[in-house]
């Protein structure tokens, strides 16, 4: 893990990876076993930051509006938002709650594996997902949803199941956060060439900045006709990158006076956020701090979560991003 101003201008890989976030780090940590890869991340690591690694403090790098956060903000057709900006992506900012996938998301990405969904889904709990001691608050919250009808009550379990349950953590019992970044661990260092701070243009061309100098990097895949540039920098950010590149809507890229190299309608379509809701519950009495332990899921697709005893306040409701609630 290093600078990007420690790169070398010119560099060649069997794969560049964009972007090392929850998707981009599994990537190129396994690929690195038998390739050599490039892992690109534009915002620094989250290993020197207590506002990132204690749970204490989740939720204050969404108070912080420098370009150096680990969250940048920003709002759209009127909604205020967070994307990470940091290693680890969001698994570095998140409330920390830790459930395996639905299985429709298999069947829809044509995953028939079982045996090797079941490794991988154990390869990332071995080192960052941990068991959760739940106290009152959590229990009665948990009871509520059962009263209020989310059913069954599944118990402990990591399984995406209809019902109330109590899910993983990737907080541990000292309260530190471990991310997708830990799965570095498993990477091949002789494989591996991970970069910090690292600001992609377009089509291999990146850059660093040293102070007020930037300096331009170049890395080229080898010619082999399995070597690919793999995009993992989100839903924002990859649909961002290719259009840079001149692929994606024709008339898109004509407003932008961007060259075409593929027109492709579909790049950057039906993708949303979930909307989320939130209810501000002040406590007459002081509840113990916790944050998701619990969740209810619906069968019609919605999640009901709860944290508690997190007393950061803002100047008004309408400066909340959605993450940390007085409660």
């Amino acid at each position: 893990m290093h600078e990007a101003t420690k790169a070398p201008r010119v560099s060649f890989f069997d794969y560049i990876v964009i972007g090392g976030g929850t998707t981009g780090i599994p990537i190129a940590t396994t690929l690195s076993a038998n390739y050599s890869v490039l892992l690109l991340e534009r915002g620094g690591s989250p290993y020197n930051d207590a506002n990132i690694t204690k749970a204490e403090n989740f939720g204050l790098y969404f108070l912080d509006t420098s370009q150096d956060s680990p969250v940048q903000q920003f709002v759209v057709e009127g909604v205020a938002n967070g994307r990470a900006r940091v290693l680890g992506g969001g698994t570095s900012i998140n409330a920390g709650f830790y459930s395996r996938g639905e299985k429709q998301f298999n069947k829809e990405a044509r995953l028939k594996d079982e045996d090797l969904i079941q490794d991988s889904y154990e390869w990332t709990e071995k080192v960052m997902v941990f068991d959760q001691d739940v106290q009152n608050w959590q229990s009665a919250v948990g009871a509520g949803l059962v009263e209020a009808g989310v059913t069954p009550d599944n118990g402990f379990t990591y399984d995406h199941l209809v019902g109330t349950k109590v899910g993983g953590a990737i907080f541990d019992k000292n309260g530190t956060r471990h991310t997708a970044a830990d799965l570095l661990q498993y990477a091949n260092p002789e494989g591996l060439s991970l970069f910090l701070h690292a600001t992609l243009k377009a089509k291999g061309l990146w850059s660093s900045v040293r102070r007020y100098a930037r300096t331009k990097h170049v890395a080229y895949l080898k010619r082999e006709k399995n070597n690919e540039i793999i995009l993992s920098a989100g839903a924002l950010g990859s649909p961002q990158l290719l259009m840079l590149s001149g692929i994606g809507p024709k008339d898109q890229l004509d407003a932008l006076n961007i060259k075409i190299v593929l027109e492709q309608p579909f790049v950057g379509q039906d993708m949303a956020d979930n909307p989320l809701n939130v209810l501000f519950i002040p406590s007459p009495i002081g509840v113990e701090r916790s944050l998701v332990q619990v969740a209810g899921i619906t069968p019609f697709g919605s999640y009901i979560e709860a944290i508690g005893g997190f007393n950061v306040i803002f100047v008004n409701l309408s400066d909340y991003q959605g993450y940390t609630p007085e409660v």
